[in-house]
């Protein structure tokens, strides 16, 4: 089974439970997945968060049963998962920009997508943008520890910026493991919040677990993991990075066998001696750590 296999799964089980109170955590421990890893594949399947697509998914089956049926208003909202008609009525308005009697009145039809038009229409796209691919290799690494100045996005990526320049400011009173190699980790193992997307980031560099840090200048023991990596040419003036992330986890992870390791939930950008940021024959390495979906 693969992660597109799996999504179809949950879509039917959305549509099954509409009534129910669905919960993003709930559902990602149902299915086998890590919050973080549920919300990427997820959102990269039907272009919503979660919460999104459950709340206009009500909407939509409210408006079909509104044209197909004779069910009161109040049937068909409590049917779908509303907890009030006043909520209902206005959640309704907003999205169809009629009040759900206008619609049965008038018989306004609109095309319902079901589960299986839903993931056709993802491999549609993913066939018509497939252009941009990036193959990767599967390495085992071991236990390493890196050191850098951590930041949480939730007040915007700038921090990531932040994160560069204060690593850059003390690189010389760092005992380094490999001079050559700097990271940009991305953390989403605590305080990760799906909407808006924020997570921790680190500028690092590899250090030993007991070598002495600069004030002010965080650790962390990445265990040993099997990684899915990535190679990426350029020096990121077209934005390269950000195009091989989307690949990665827009295309690539949804139609593959594997998840997102749960031990670390965390991915990672290496810069070598290959990086020079003033040349577009420059390369880094992406690394996402995995694991075999369970069948």
């Amino acid at each position: 089974m693969n992660n597109l296999q799996l999504v179809e799964k949950v879509l039917y089980y959305i549509d099954d439970h509409l009534s129910d109170d669905i919960e993003f955590k709930y559902l990602a421990k149902k299915f086998g997945y890590s919050p973080f890893h549920f919300h990427r594949i997820f959102s990269a399947v039907t272009e919503q968060t979660m919460m999104e697509y459950v709340r206009k998914r009500r909407l939509t089956i409210a408006h079909q049963k509104l044209c197909e049926t004779q069910e009161s208003v109040a049937d068909i909202c409590y049917s779908v998962g509303f907890k009030s008609i006043q909520t209902f009525n206005r959640a309704f308005k907003k999205t169809f920009g009629m009040r759900p009697l206008q619609v049965r009145e008038s018989k306004a039809f609109i095309t319902y997508r079901d589960v299986p038009t839903i993931v056709e229409g993802y491999r549609k796209k993913v066939e018509l943008e497939g252009v941009f691919a990036i193959e990767p290799q599967f390495v085992i690494r071991d236990e390493f520890v890196i050191a850098g100045y951590r930041k949480h996005t939730k007040n915007g990526l700038r921090v990531i910026g932040e994160s560069w320049y204060e690593l850059k400011q003390h690189l010389d009173c760092i005992q380094r493991k490999n001079e050559k190699v700097i990271y940009g980790f991305e953390d989403y193992s605590e305080d990760f919040c799906v909407d808006p997307l924020a997570f921790y980031y680190m500028a690092a560099v590899e250090v030993g677990k007991d070598d002495k840090l600069p004030a002010g200048m965080d650790r962390k023991v990445v265990p040993k993991a099997e990684y899915a990596v990535f190679p990426v040419k350029g020096n990121n003036t077209n934005g390269e990075i950000g195009q091989a992330f989307r690949y990665i986890y827009d295309v690539w992870l949804p139609n593959s066998e594997y998840c997102m390791d749960e031990r670390i939930l965390a991915d990672f950008e290496c810069y070598d001696e290959r990086w020079d940021c003033q040349s577009s024959a420059a390369q880094l390495e992406i690394y996402i750590p995995i694991r075999k979906l369970e069948d």
